[in-house]
């Protein structure tokens, strides 16, 4: 059976097989190159924080492919992006099928072999290992053209860049980047800012899309969010001066204060600070400088000086009343609101908005594996239609002999049949390659799994899981499982934190059920003077006279106000209480849903093991039947359509094997994500800062550049 190796080696046919092909294999790539981040060639700007703008780096400085290295352990192993457009070679097929040992060829054949007689490893070449491998060097090449910012872009000859176009099923997978599933993680979290979870359609909603800002977003809503919130409790300072200069005849001496004509220079300097507080009080001082200049007959001096100084308070008792309230609902808030400016409320709104995106990392999470895995079934698949193809073409070539020598077993309709089985295998090698509409090729799901980490789409190295499938039984508990499930579950902690908020709202819509009964005192200090400051009489100075403390007033007293009825203080109480039920049943539901998918999921992984036991079974029975039948039929004792029939049981067999193997290997993904504990037993963190949420990925030997990630741009 062909398989694809990380030796370096390609598949043979047996020698005495007239091998169907019409080029050579590249060797697969264990450590070859690949793009980690499109753009991290770009050195990353920092944040806009006190922390990240002394050590920003200005976002349009350019760092070398050797930088990146530095940075990042990975960036050996994956080709950055002007590595993939400088480095990439379309091999010479004419010169290498020259260049070949013995190289043969089945009419119109996609599935491509070489015979090597004298080679080693059973039917294995080794490749020459004159190719040379893409150096630093040659990842600059074209770096300048692709990193000249803004100005003039420097000319490149369109012919020197390598042409690189989507796989189809007319050409057959040759060169491969091995992609283990820490690998995977590590990429698909560096590369995505913007999770790409299957579902989502970006272009038609981009909406509904999650990405790294959006809990950033969130917390720094200027309206609705945590500091929006605090800032109603924040210390308020107020000034003011005025200048004013009056030049008035009055009819009636007694109106211009006992003159007919009144001139007069004024000037006032108020300021001000005004507190609230968390109790729902507030507080204010205030202070006024006056210095009046004018001709009235009664004057005691023709300018002086005013000082007041004066302090007030008012508490509401009631309704407005105590800090629990004032948290929740905010100042001057007003019954059916919601409350929106409520420090609670807005926290609250937050770790929703924090525990939706770890929803959404989780499903991203589990997405990425599916992929993967769908992958690696494909690949098998894929490998066993080669087996079945050139099986089918050894038969047929055999009946074609016969047919030739004009021997029995080599009649016409023997060969058609024989021949017709080849073509059909033929065609499921295409499908297999490129889909049909009803189901995806290899080359679909791999170029899925790049999005989905965020690679180039096109390139001319296939990604290629490497991972083994589990086949060892795995049994879990029940009963810990869903348990586990009831306290890790991000939906559910997400609902219940709604809960909580609808609670807190419907103890602030009972406040609005109270009259409104204030408490207010305020406290005032004055001082009058020829001049604002100096020695002499008692009125010689304005600050001499306000500090002698003769002129103080006070005021206290209580406001109370009360709407007849209070309709929509009764309306929002009652739909604080539904909204509350609302919430409740919705959390019910989800805990009746949450054990739903635990108990599919523990189903689904006894199946899966069950199902492939017997697919094991059924692939080794089939590959004795085959076996049996060819020695049969060589000996001329069975009809061939028992052959065909065994070489399609086996392709069969082989089919459901893989597939059996994915849907085990993701039912242990599946029961991860179903009890919430998918991110933590795969070793993915968050960590949130003020721009952004970093998703990371963390192993015990992972290096230090990859457990700290360069943030997004």
């Amino acid at each position: 059976m062909p398989k694809f190796t990380r030796s370096g080696k390609i598949p043979l046919l047996p020698p005495m097989m007239p091998p169907p092909t019409d080029r050579r294999h590249w060797p697969s790539i264990s450590l070859a190159q690949m793009g980690l981040v499109v753009g991290a060639a770009i050195a990353i700007g920092g944040c806009a924080n006190h922390r990240a703008a002394t050590q920003a780096t200005p976002p349009d400085t350019v760092a070398t492919a050797n930088d990146e290295a530095a940075r990042n352990p990975l960036a050996g192993k994956f080709k950055t992006i002007f590595q993939l457009v400088s480095t990439t070679r379309q091999p010479n097929h004419d010169a290498m099928l020259s260049a070949a040992p013995s190289a043969q060829e089945s009419p119109n054949s996609t599935t491509r072999w070489f015979d090597a007689p004298g080679s080693i490893d059973s039917g294995m070449i080794e490749i020459p290992p004159e190719l040379p491998e893409p150096d630093a060097a040659a990842a600059t090449q074209y770096a300048p053209a692709m990193l000249e910012q803004f100005g003039e872009p420097m000319a490149v000859d369109p012919g020197t860049l390598p042409s690189l176009r989507p796989r189809t099923a007319s050409s057959a997978p040759d060169r491969f980047v091995d992609l283990t599933e820490q690998e995977m993680l590590t990429l698909a979290l560096n590369n995505s800012p913007v999770l790409r979870p299957l579902g989502i359609r970006v272009l038609d909603n981009p909406a509904a899309v999650t990405t790294v800002y959006d809990s950033a977003i969130a917390a720094t809503d200027p309206f609705f969010g945590p500091s929006a919130a605090l800032a109603e409790f924040d210390t308020r300072l107020s000034a003011r001066l005025n200048s004013q200069n009056n030049d008035r005849v009055f009819n009636n001496s007694t109106l211009g204060g006992d003159v007919q004509e009144l001139t007069q220079d004024a000037s006032t300097l108020t300021t001000g600070i005004q507190k609230r507080w968390t109790s729902g009080g507030t507080f204010d001082f205030n202070t006024t400088h006056g210095y009046d200049n004018n001709n009235r007959a009664g004057n005691i001096f023709r300018n002086y000086w005013e000082t007041e100084y004066e302090a007030g308070v008012r508490q509401p008792l009631l309704q407005g009343a105590g800090r629990t309230f004032n948290l929740i609902a905010g100042p001057n808030a007003r019954p059916g609101f919601n409350f929106s400016n409520g420090i609670l409320i807005a926290r609250l709104n937050n770790r929703v908005t924090d525990a939706e995106f770890d929803i959404e990392l989780r499903q991203f999470a589990e997405n990425l594996y599916a992929v993967y895995w769908d992958l690696k079934r494909q690949y098998r698949n894929y490998e066993s239609v080669l087996e079945a193809e050139q099986l089918a073409y050894r038969t047929w070539q055999s009946v074609l002999a016969k047919s030739r020598a004009k021997v029995g077993g080599g009649e016409a309709n023997k060969e058609a049949q024989a021949r017709a089985k080849y073509y059909s295998y033929r065609r499921q090698a295409q499908v297999a390659l490129g889909g049909d509409g009803s189901q995806d090729g290899l080359y679909v799901i791999e170029r899925r799994l790049r999005m989905l980490i965020g690679l180039p789409i096109v390139d001319d190295e296939l990604l290629r899981p490497i991972d083994p499938t589990v086949s060892a039984p795995i049994t879990f508990d029940y009963d810990a499982l869903v348990t586990r499930a009831m306290t890790h579950r991000t939906e559910l902690m997400a609902q219940s934190l709604r809960v909580q908020k609808q609670e807190m709202q419907l103890i602030a819509a009972k406040n609005f059920l109270l009259p409104q009964l204030d408490l207010i005192g305020r406290y005032r200090l004055r001082g009058f003077g020829d001049d604002l400051t100096g020695n002499g009489g008692r009125f010689a100075s304005a600050y001499k006279d306000f500090f002698s403390g003769d002129h103080q007033e006070f005021e206290f007293g209580v406001e109370m106000g009360v709407t007849a009825g209070r309709r929509q203080a009764h309306a929002a109480v009652r739909n604080a209480s539904m909204q509350i039920r609302r919430q409740r049943s919705i959390l019910t539901e989800q805990q009746r849903s949450v054990r739903h998918q635990v108990s599919d999921a523990y189903a689904a992984v006894e199946s899966s093991y069950a199902a492939m036991e017997s697919s094991v079974a059924q692939a080794e029975a089939s590959r004795t039947r085959l076996k049996s039948s060819e020695a049969l039929f060589e000996a001329d004792q069975i009809q061939i359509e028992f052959l065909l029939d065994a070489q399609e049981e086996l392709l069969r067999a082989e089919t459901q094997l893989a597939s059996d193997q994915s849907r085990y290997a993701m039912s242990l993904v599946e029961i991860n994500a179903s009890t919430g504990s998918l991110l933590d037993d795969l070793g993915i963190h968050t960590y949130r800062d003020d721009c952004q949420t970093n998703p990371t990925f963390l192993t015990t030997d992972m290096p230090d550049a990859v457990a700290n990630p360069i943030p997004f741009d």
